[in-house]
């Protein structure tokens, strides 16, 4: 079913209560249980439609991180601290709150707008429903150091050689599955959601050439200020119900799986602990872009964990 998006009720808004960013929100048609979707990062609100048009009973809304799609872009480094995201995340959940005149039943997040999510709610409880999480970044400390470092290296470095745009948002296409395929647990990227990445989150420039809307530069600020989530939230509680989907994949070299599977579930154990209530479910045949590579997949598990 391809949902239609809700004009009157998509677009940017101020969540600042003046003063504030702009954020970019895209509401869908639909009825039932009310879901917030957050992206990760380099993506936008819209890869989330192959999703939701695979969500029956749902009534959907995404919105657009600070620094991608159509939301406002800081230029300062700082403002892309996990912790500004966290707080963006919680003004996105009462403005769908103020909007429906009821909280969301559920919120999913994909990569570390789950850690941001959470380490938002450790600070300050918030009503979002259920919390579920499509493998969120789960790094170690070493992770959140050397390695988010030469990770930011790389997108700078990326950003560089992407400099004169695309020629169309088939070559966009092309670009984003070239740059994920060795992190990929299955052949390619899926189609639909390829097409919504293009179309949401790249747009021409005056020479004609396609632009990502979430520039390198940005894109590698997120990676700089990685969090190592679990040590983060070792003093600290979650008054939430946390559902968190765990990728069978891992992120790495093919012969270090065991040992990064071993690693990330751990530190996927010890963020659960740390919460109200929840659960740690393997996704099996996935990886981390599970949202890009496999939305049926993506869909069956939040449809699971809503009616359970």
């Amino acid at each position: 079913m391809k949902r239609s998006i809700d004009r009157s009720n998509s677009g940017t808004r101020d969540l600042g209560d003046g003063g504030g960013i702009q954020q970019n929100f895209i509401t869908w048609q639909g009825d039932g249980k009310l879901v917030l979707f957050a992206h990760a990062a380099s993506l936008c609100a819209g890869v989330w439609q192959p999703v939701v048009d695979r969500l029956p009973g749902v009534a959907p809304v995404a919105f657009d991180q600070r620094g991608h799609g159509d939301s406002d872009a800081p230029e300062q480094p700082d403002a892309y601290g996990w912790e500004a995201f966290g707080a963006d995340f919680r003004l996105a959940v009462l403005s769908v709150t103020d909007q429906y005149g009821r909280a969301p039943d559920a919120c999913v997040t994909h990569s570390f707008a789950g850690d941001c999510a959470l380490m938002e709610l450790a600070e300050r409880p918030l009503a979002t429903g259920r919390m579920i999480l499509l493998d969120p970044v789960l790094a170690d400390a070493e992770g959140a150091t050397t390695g988010a470092e030469r990770l930011a290296k790389g997108t700078r470095r990326l950003g560089e050689k992407e400099s004169e745009g695309f020629a169309s948002e088939k070559e966009v296409e092309a670009g984003l599955e070239k740059v994920l395929r060795a992190q990929l647990a299955r052949d390619g990227l899926n189609d639909e959601a390829k097409s919504a990445f293009a179309t949401y989150g790249s747009a021409r420039d005056a020479e004609g050439r396609w632009r990502l809307k979430c520039n390198r530069q940005h894109e590698a600020e997120v990676y700089a200020h990685r969090v190592a989530l679990a040590d983060h939230l070792e003093s600290r509680h979650v008054d939430a119900e946390v559902h968190l989907g765990f990728a069978s994949k891992r992120r790495g070299r093919p012969e270090d799986q065991d040992a990064s599977y071993a690693r990330d579930l751990r530190e996927a154990e010890r963020v659960v602990a740390r919460c109200r209530a929840g659960e740690v479910h393997l996704l099996p045949d996935v990886g981390h872009f599970i949202v890009l590579e496999a939305p049926e997949v993506a869909a069956r598990f939040i449809e699971r964990i809503l009616e359970g």
